[in-house]
């Protein structure tokens, strides 16, 4: 369960910005997830869940925007979505296309008490 060290690492960002802007307590994480990350988002909340427990972050809600994977076909032009990670244009079928959202994984914002 990789989420488990991608988990840790956020915490590590998270401890290094709460304590650049003094900032007392965290209330939320909002993270931006990407489909294509192969992150899985109820094992991200759980490995959270067990990290937070009994520490400075107990009680931290963790909010996460589910990004859908976007493309542009280079061939036709065609932009399209994906529910989940596929190959190739929806439209002509060329597999000379660009990702351009899905693949992110990036903590957005951090609500915290003064």
């Amino acid at each position: 369960m990789h989420e488990l060290s991608i988990c840790q690492s956020m915490l590590r960002i998270v401890d290094s910005t709460m304590a650049q802007h003094d900032a007392a307590r965290l209330r939320k994480i909002f993270l931006d997830v990407g489909r294509g990350s192969t992150i899985e988002p109820i094992l991200l909340r759980e490995a959270f869940e067990v990290l937070t427990a009994d520490g400075p972050y107990e009680g931290t809600e963790l909010v996460i925007n589910d990004i859908p994977i976007s493309g542009r076909c280079r061939a036709c032009g065609k932009e399209f979505t994906y529910e989940e990670l596929a190959f190739g244009c929806p439209e002509c079928g060329s597999t000379d296309i660009s990702i351009t959202a899905g693949l992110e994984l990036d903590i957005k914002a951090l609500e915290v008490d003064d």
